[in-house]
Order: C-alpha cells, then structure tokens, then sequence
C-alpha cells in the first residue's frame, strides 16, 4: 500500500471516528418506556459548583385562565449563593398577565419525604404537599411589590407518569434529567391576584428537569407543547436544542403521548425545519418541524403569543448585564396557543412553552 493510499484510509477513519465522537456526544435514552420513578420528584441535585432543577405545572382551566407554575433549586457558582424559588405566571381570558418571582437561601429549603411536603421556606407559605399516587396540592400565599398573591390548587386523578428510560440524556460531558411524573391530572382551586379571586376548575401537567450545569451553558433553546383532552387522550413533546448543536440539530428529548388510553414514548431526535417569526419583539421559532426515532416527524406551529418572561427581568440593567455577562445569556421564556400537525391526524391545539437562551 503506497502512502497515498494510506493516507486516505487513515482521513477516512479519523472522519469516522469524529462523526461517530458527536453523535455520541448528544443523545436520548434507550425509547424504552417505564413509569416514572416515583422517587424521583426530590431533588437530584442541590450539590456541586453549579446545578439547575427545575419542576414545571402548567395549568389549563375551563374559564379560560391558565397558570404556570415553576419551582426550582440552582447554584450559579460565584454569582450567588445557591438558592430554592418559584415563578408564578397567571394569565387571564382578557389577554392581562400577572407575574411573580420568589426564591430563598437554599439551606431553609424544607424537603419532607415521610410527609410529602416541598417548601421553599419553613416561614413561608410556598409550598407542595401530596404525592402523584395520592393526590396533590400547591399553595403560594405572598406579597411583591404591593400585590398580594393567594394560590391553592389541588390535583386529583393524575395519570401515571413516565420516562424514557433511565431518563437521563446527554449532551456532551453533561447528563439531563427529564421525566414526565403529570402528563394529565385533574385539578381545582383558587387564584387571588389582589382583589381579583377566581374559582378555577380544568387540567394540570408536569415535568422535571434537572442537570448539573448552568442552562445557559449548555442550551441553546428549549419546547414544550401540551395537548390535553381528557384522561386518555393526550400529546405532551419536550425537547432541548443544545448550545453548539452540530448542522443536523440534533436534540435531546421526546414525544409522549396517550391515545385512548394506549401510551407511546418516542425520541425526537432533532430539528428538521425552523421558520421564524416576532413574539413580543423577538424573533422566536414560529414553526418548528421535528424527526421522531424510529421515523415520522411533527410539526409544531404557534398561532398565537400570550406571555414573555424574562428570569433577569426585575435586575436593574447593571446588574442584569453583569449576571448575562457571568451566566454566558439569559433564559427568556414565551408562552401561547400551538397547534401540532402530522401526517393522517388531525390537528390538536394546545399550548406552548418556547426558551431561549439570549
């Protein structure tokens, strides 16, 4: 074999064996299903230099109102001390949206696992309290800036969860966590925004995410969208689009969803298609197509726009620019109606929930 023929074979391995390195580096479990591991809705990080878990409640009432409720636990490593908090979003029929932000030194952060109680602050009405098999209930009882805010949600049938298998996926040197414990439950309660107190009856969702990285480190993007139409019938799609994802936008996450009571839970395995459009003066993903393991594909469409939360957004711009500047963006979260499509179904509306890391 002369040195010119040598050569090529070794270019062609070495490309190989590259190409085979980043596909690795971003990857979905096993598509496996399992239910989701019950024990699991603790929290599996709160040590290290840096950590980020976060659990997300989207709620979908019969009067039209929607909440969004999102406890989390992070460490930004120098930045400040680590600390618990939640984010509130009430968002009314009228289009008016009402926000909150709480969070507290993460040593006072109450995890009771013999009385199924998560609370923020032993002092502090903020809290979750129940477990997925036996019903549940959330309560944020506080005042910011002169507001007064008075949430008390129950949920009740909740529908198993699941995860894909082991439930944890990586992107580069980093693992994820995400598991689905709500894909649907039953809930109802009230919402007092100042005077403003509403009886609310209709659905509830939620995921659990957890790494041990900064998200603005490791993401570039990240979507949710939930269809809901009873207990039987739903469609839940959770993926992330890594920082420096390579030209094939490849993804980490997945599509579950329950067809008359027949459940499936199938990789997305990256981003085929992007259209842009403006929301709130950002230029934000209006359509998005995906490939599902396995073959298929869906495709996600925002038809209309209902909320922009910034995470930074109460930091004066000093402040706010230095924590972007340490943090490498900041995380602006978008929220509204979507409708998914795929070929020989029928189109569900449900809701979105689309982040980018700015």
């Amino acid at each position: 074999m002369n040195n010119h023929a040598l050569k090529i074979i070794l270019l062609a391995l070495t490309l190989f064996l590259v190409h085979g390195v980043c596909v690795a580096q971003i990857s979905n479990p096993e598509s496996e299903i399992r239910t989701s591991d019950r024990d699991m809705i603790w929290a599996q990080t709160l040590s290290g230099s840096y950590f980020n878990e976060f659990w997300n409640y989207q709620f979908y009432f019969d009067n039209g109102m929607k909440a969004h409720i999102i406890f989390s636990a992070a460490n930004f490593g120098s930045l400040k001390s680590p600390v618990s908090g939640v984010r509130l979003s009430v968002l009314y029929p009228n289009g008016d949206v009402k926000q909150l932000s709480r969070e507290y030194p993460i040593e006072r952060l109450v995890q009771d696992r013999e009385n199924h109680l998560f609370r923020l602050h032993p002092e502090r009405d903020i809290y979750i309290e129940g477990h997925p098999d036996e019903g549940m209930r959330i309560v944020i009882n506080t005042s910011k800036d002169g507001v007064r805010y008075d949430v008390d949600l129950r949920l009740s049938n909740i529908t198993t969860g699941y995860q894909m298998d082991d439930a944890k996926f990586r992107i580069h040197d980093e693992q994820i966590g995400i598991i689905t414990h709500i894909p649907y439950a039953d809930v109802e309660g009230t919402i007092a925004v100042d005077n403003r107190r509403e009886r609310v009856r209709g659905t509830g969702y939620m995921d659990h995410t957890w790494q041990n990285q900064t998200t603005t480190r490791l993401m570039q993007s990240g979507f949710r969208y939930v269809y809901h139409r009873d207990a039987d019938n739903w469609d839940i799609l959770y993926f992330l689009l890594p920082s420096n994802s390579n030209r094939n936008k490849q993804t980490v996450g997945y599509r579950l969803s329950s067809t008359d009571g027949n459940v499936e839970i199938r990789g997305i395995e990256r981003i085929t298609g992007k259209h842009d459009g403006r929301a709130f003066g950002t230029n934000i993903p209006r359509i998005v197509e995906v490939e599902l393991c396995n073959g298929g594909s869906s495709r996600i469409t925002r038809t209309e726009d209902e909320e922009r939360f910034s995470i930074l957004g109460e930091l004066g711009w000093v402040a706010r620019r230095a924590a972007r500047t340490f943090l490498g963006g900041e995380v602006i979260d978008f929220r509204g109606k979507a409708t998914l499509m795929e070929t020989s179904h029928r189109p569900k509306n449900g809701d979105y929930n689309f982040f980018i890391v700015n």
